[in-house]
């Protein structure tokens, strides 16, 4: 092996053996801080994980060159086993997805920032299933969430074959009542990092001729000029788009995409946004339990359809929306964002 003898001596003066054999001992280094952290306290995990990361970063950046691409690279191993990664997966229908991809996932990854409550779910779901389950607590958010989480993936020697973009959060009250740092937050925790997931996950699931992408959208995205609503409705209307621009892209590669556009359902979403009390207003009809939008998301997996909206009354809602003159369906919206939405 090559050793430095002078000030002179880089990187780039390494042989393509030493080259290797630098990368491997980065990434053993990565994957057994990584076993470590689950021993220690949660502050000590932080940095353990934050030592992880910049190994396996290290590690890319090594075996980096011009014709290829790092971020494909260390998910590419033939030897990585499929897992279903789902953001936002610590509560609600993140929740709900989590407990059923477990029933036919061999590895389950859930994303979400409260960490202990993730550790406890992980932990029921594999007393329960008995499969893998892998908690990964992160701030999507947060600069670099992305790359962190694909070198986690790849200190735990997974590839996504099932990824699900649930992670998201409401505003409430009209367009400028809310903060710019909010409405920032919003558009990279629900367009930029599903966007960026995807870019970075798709080509392997197109390498192997399979895979799933989950776009967790909302009837919202579905119907114009839903007041109390605008950038959330917005948001979710992109995910709609970008998913059937998607399946068209990959019809026939064996990789399935699809858009749920669930309507309200009843999870801790609006007590959050403290909308809950005005809400259940709402007639029982318009509402669906978290078993009930799985049911639908199961049956609607195995399909073909690309924007599933789950519900009946839901269904019938996205056909007046589109089918009605413009006019009439923001007239509609308006009187009912009236009625059911609070105010600011």
């Amino acid at each position: 092996m090559t050793s430095p003898s002078d000030d002179s001596w880089s990187v780039e003066a390494l042989t393509p053996e030493d080259r290797r054999r630098v990368i491997d001992a980065l990434r053993y280094v990565g994957r057994d801080l990584h076993h470590r952290s689950f021993s220690v306290s949660s502050d000590r995990r932080e940095l353990l994980w934050q030592e992880m990361d910049a190994c396996l970063q290290l590690a890319d950046q090594l075996s980096a060159s011009p014709t290829r691409q790092p971020a494909l690279d260390r998910l590419s191993d033939p030897a990585a086993r499929p897992c279903t990664l789902i953001t936002g997966a610590s509560s609600g229908i993140g929740a709900a997805l989590a407990t059923s991809f477990a029933q036919r996932s061999e590895v389950l990854v859930l994303v979400a920032r409260r960490g202990d409550r993730l550790e406890s779910q992980a932990l029921a779901l594999q007393e329960r299933f008995g499969l893998r389950v892998v908690p990964m607590a992160l701030d999507l958010n947060a600069p670099q969430a992305v790359d962190q989480l694909l070198a986690r993936l790849a200190a735990q020697g997974l590839w996504v074959e099932t990824l699900v973009n649930n992670a998201g959060f409401g505003l409430r009250g009209t367009f400028e009542a809310s903060s710019w740092d909010q409405q920032d937050g919003m558009l990279q925790l629900m367009v930029r990092v599903p966007t960026q997931l995807t870019r970075q996950l798709l080509p392997e699931m197109q390498r192997r001729g399979q895979g799933c992408i989950l776009n967790v959208a909302s009837l919202a995205g579905l119907i114009p000029g839903l007041p109390g609503s605008t950038l959330y409705s917005a948001v979710k209307a992109y995910l709609i788009r970008f998913s059937q621009s998607l399946a068209a892209e990959n019809a026939g590669s064996g990789i399935r995409v699809m858009a749920l556009c669930p309507g309200y359902v009843h999870t801790e979403f609006h007590a959050v946004l403290g909308v809950e009390e005005r809400m259940q207003r709402l007639p029982g009809l318009f509402w669906l339990t978290v078993d009930q939008l799985v049911q639908w998301t199961e049956r609607g997996l195995k399909g073909s359809r690309v924007v599933l909206v789950p519900g009946r009354v839901n269904r019938v809602i996205a056909a007046l929306a589109q089918y009605l003159p413009l006019r009439w369906a923001n007239a509609l919206s308006a009187a009912f964002s009236r009625r059911f939405r609070s105010r600011p």
